[in-house]
C-alpha cells in the first residue's frame, strides 16, 4: 500500500528532531533577513540617493507585503508540498536578490522587497506549520510561542550586527551577495533533509480563494503605511496627495469589510471583534509596539552626537538579544506556572518605564557608548517580558473557530503599531526639535555677551592649533553650528522619552483599573497557529 502523502514524515528518517529543529530556526531566521538592509538607514541612504522617510517605506512595504499574504498563505500552504513551496520562495528572493546587486535603483528595491515580503510570509507560514500543530501540552506550545517570538525580535538586532560588520568592510551592495550565499546553503540543507512528496494536510484544492479580497487588503496596508511615513513630511492633510491617498485608503478598507461580511470563506472573519477581551488585546499589543518603536531614537542619538562607528555598535546589539533571550526564558517559567498574564504584562511595562527613564538621564551631547549598554539591556528585558504575555492574552481570548483569524488581525495590528511608531517619532521629534529652537533662538542672540566669549574661545583654540585668524573664525562657527545642533537633538530625544514614559504610566494606571481583564486564563489550543 502506498502511504498517504499527508502521512509522510515531513523530514527524512535519517533526520533527528534537534537537527530538524535547528533546519525550522534557519528557515525561519533566513526569511527576516530583509532587516539587514535596514540594520544602516545611512547606508541604505547614502547607496541608493533616497531620504530617511524613503528606507523607512521600504521597512513598511516588506512588513506589508507579509502581513497581507499571511491571510492568503494559511489556505495555500495547504496545497502544495512544502518542500516545493519552501525551494519557490528561496528562487524567488535569489532572483531579487541578483536583480537589487546588480541594478542600483531604489524603485527596483521597492519592488523587490515587496516580493520578498510574500517569501517570507510564505517561509515563516511553512515554520508555523512545522512547529505548532506537533505541540500537543500547553507547556510545550508556551515554550515554542517563547522561542518564536524570542528569534522574531532578536532579529532586528542580529543582522543589524551583520550589516554593521558587512558594511564597516565592504559596500552596501554586498549585503546581497551575502542573502543569495544563505539561500544557496539554504537550499542545500532542504533538498538533503525534507521530503519531496510529504505534506502537511490532504491536498486542499484552492476553490474560493479570496483574491480580490486580497487585493484590496495589500492595497489598504501599503496606503496606510505611505500616510504615516510620508504625512509628516508632506504636511499631513494639507498635501492633496496624502488627502488622496487617505481617501484611497478608507476606500479600500470599506470595501474589503463589505466583502469579507458577504463572504462564507472570508480572508479575515470580522466577527473575531466581537470576542470578548479580543479587542483589549489588540490595543495592548499597538501600545506595546508604540512604546517598543523608540529604539531608532537611541541609534540615531548613538550615531550622530556619540558619533559612534557600526562595529562600536555591536555590544549595543548584544545587550538587547541578551535581554530579549534571558527575559523571554524567565516569562515563559513564569507563564507556565499560571501567573496572571495581566500582572506579567504590567511588570513588563515597569521594566520600559525604566528604559525610558535610564534614557532621560544619560542623553547629553557628551557620554559614552557604553553608558548605554544597560538601558538597552533593560529595552531587551522589557520588549521580551511583554511580547509573549500580550500575545498569549490576545489568542486566549479568541474561540476556537476563529483563532487563526485572531492571529491575522493580531499581526495586522502589530503591522499597524509599528507604522504609527515611525510616524510618531516622526512627529514628536520635529516638535521637540521646533520647541527646543525656539529657546535657543531665544538665548542666543548677538546681544548676549555670552555668545561672544563662546566663539572668541572657539577660535582661539583653532588659531593655538595652527590655523589662520580666516580659517579660524570660520570653523569656529561651524562648530558652533554643530554644538548647536547637537544639543537641539540630545533636548529633543529626552523630551520624546519624557512622553513616551507618560504614555506608558497611563497605560499602566488603566491596567491596574480593569479588574475584569485581570481574569483571563491562559489557553493555547493545538489548532491556534499564532503569526
Amino acid at each position: 500500500m502506498i502511504m498517504q502523502t499527508h502521512k509522510i514524515p515531513i523530514f527524512r528518517s535519517w533526520v533527528t528532531e534537534w537537527m530538524a529543529r535547528s533546519v525550522i530556526a534557519c528557515i525561519l531566521m533566513s526569511c527576516l533577513f530583509s532587516f539587514a538592509f535596514y540594520g544602516s538607514p545611512s547606508a541604505a541612504m547614502g547607496f541608493y540617493g533616497v531620504q530617511p522617510a524613503d528606507v523607512q517605506y521600504g521597512m513598511v512595504v516588506v512588513y506589508g507585503s507579509a502581513v497581507a499574504f499571511l491571510a492568503l498563505d494559511f489556505r495555500i500552504v495547504k496545497y502544495f508540498a512544502p518542500r516545493k513551496y519552501l525551494l519557490a520562495a528561496l528562487a524567488v528572493n535569489s532572483f531579487c536578490s541578483v536583480l537589487c546587486f546588480h541594478f542600483k535603483n531604489w524603485t527596483l528595491f521597492v519592488v523587490c522587497q515587496f516580493l520578498q515580503g510574500i517569501t517570507c510570509a510564505l517561509m515563516s507560514g511553512i515554520v508555523l506549520q512545522l512547529i505548532f500543530p506537533r505541540l500537543h501540552s500547553t507547556r510545550a506550545r508556551v515554550i515554542a510561542y517563547s522561542l518564536l517570538y524570542g528569534c522574531i525580535q532578536i532579529a532586528v538586532p542580529f543582522y543589524s550586527m551583520y550589516s554593521s560588520i558587512v558594511l564597516h568592510f565592504l559596500d552596501f551592495n554586498w549585503l546581497f551577495y551575502g542573502f543569495n550565499l544563505i539561500l544557496i546553503i539554504l537550499a542545500f540543507i532542504v533538498l538533503s533533509t525534507m521530503n519531496g512528496k510529504a505534506r502537511f494536510t490532504k491536498k486542499i484544492p484552492l476553490y474560493q480563494v479570496d483574491w480580490n479580497g486580497y487585493l484590496l487588503y495589500v492595497s489598504f496596508i501599503l496606503m496606510l503605511g505611505y500616510i504615516l511615513v510620508y504625512g509628516r513630511q508632506l504636511g499631513w492633510l494639507d498635501s492633496p496627495l496624502i488627502r488622496s491617498v487617505s481617501a484611497g485608503s478608507l476606500l479600500m478598507l470599506l470595501l474589503f469589510i463589505i466583502r469579507e461580511l458577504k463572504l462564507k470563506r472570508p480572508l479575515i472573519n470580522l466577527r473575531i471583534f466581537k470576542a470578548k477581551n479580543f479587542v483589549m488585546g489588540l490595543l495592548l499589543l499597538f501600545a506595546f509596539y508604540i512604546f517598543k518603536g523608540s529604539t531608532g531614537l537611541a541609534y540615531g542619538y548613538l550615531d550622530v552626537i556619540l558619533g559612534t562607528d557600526p562595529l562600536s555598535t555591536i555590544p549595543i546589539w548584544t545587550a538587547v538579544i541578551s535581554g530579549t533571550v534571558l527575559s523571554m526564558l524567565v516569562t515563559a517559567r513564569f507563564v507556565l506556572m499560571g501567573y496572571n498574564l495581566i500582572r506579567i504584562i504590567i511588570v513588563g511595562f515597569g521594566i520600559m518605564a525604566l528604559y525610558y527613564t535610564c534614557m532621560i538621564l544619560f542623553v547629553s551631547v557628551q557620554g559614552e557608548t557604553a553608558d548605554f549598554i544597560v538601558p538597552l539591556f533593560i529595552y531587551g528585558a522589557a520588549t521580551g517580558v511583554l511580547f509573549v504575555p500580550i500575545v498569549s492574552f490576545t489568542a486566549s481570548s479568541a474561540p476556537p473557530q476563529l483563532a487563526i483569524h485572531a492571529s491575522l488581525v493580531g499581526i495586522l495590528t502589530r503591522f499597524t503599531g509599528f507604522t504609527a511608531s515611525l510616524a510618531f517619532s516622526n512627529e514628536l521629534q520635529l516638535s521637540a526639535k521646533a520647541a527646543v529652537k525656539e529657546k535657543l533662538r531665544e538665548a542666543v542672540t548677538q546681544t548676549n555677551p555670552q555668545l561672544a566669549l563662546t566663539l572668541q574661545d572657539i577660535q582661539s583654540q583653532y588659531l593655538n592649533a595652527g590655523s589662520d585668524a580666516y580659517a579660524s573664525k570660520s570653523m569656529a562657527d561651524g562648530y558652533f553650528n554643530q554644538m548647536t545642533a547637537h544639543q537641539i537633538l540630545a533636548r529633543a530625544v529626552r523630551d520624546y522619552y519624557d512622553w513616551m514614559l507618560a504614555g506608558l504610566i497611563i497605560t499602566i494606571v488603566i491596567l491596574l483599573l480593569l479588574p475584569h481583564i485581570q481574569k483571563v486564563v491562559l489557553k493555547l489550543r493545538k489548532n491556534n497557529i499564532p503569526y
